[in-house]
């Protein structure tokens, strides 16, 4: 996630850099990091958990947009 594991942190902080080129990975290919909606609180999800062709489809299914899109600079700076 993108906090990291916050079920186990006493105290949240941050786990990871949350600069830019570490929030494009996903952007750039949100298909490898997608998870089913029953999973988005489930902290020990791994994307393995869900084949490629699940998170292929959850990419259609949740509308995500185009890559070209997802890391156009607007997209997150508005």
């Amino acid at each position: 996630t993108c906090h990291g594991p916050v079920d186990k942190m006493p105290t949240v902080y941050e786990e990871n850099t949350l600069q830019m080129e570490w929030c494009i990975q996903c952007h750039r290919e949100p298909e490898k990091f997608i998870r089913p909606k029953s999973e988005v609180f489930n902290m020990s999800y791994r994307p393995e958990d869900t084949d490629q062709a699940e998170r292929d489809q959850l990419k259609v299914d949740y509308k995500i947009r185009s890559r070209e899109m997802l890391t156009s600079c607007s997209t997150c700076h508005r």
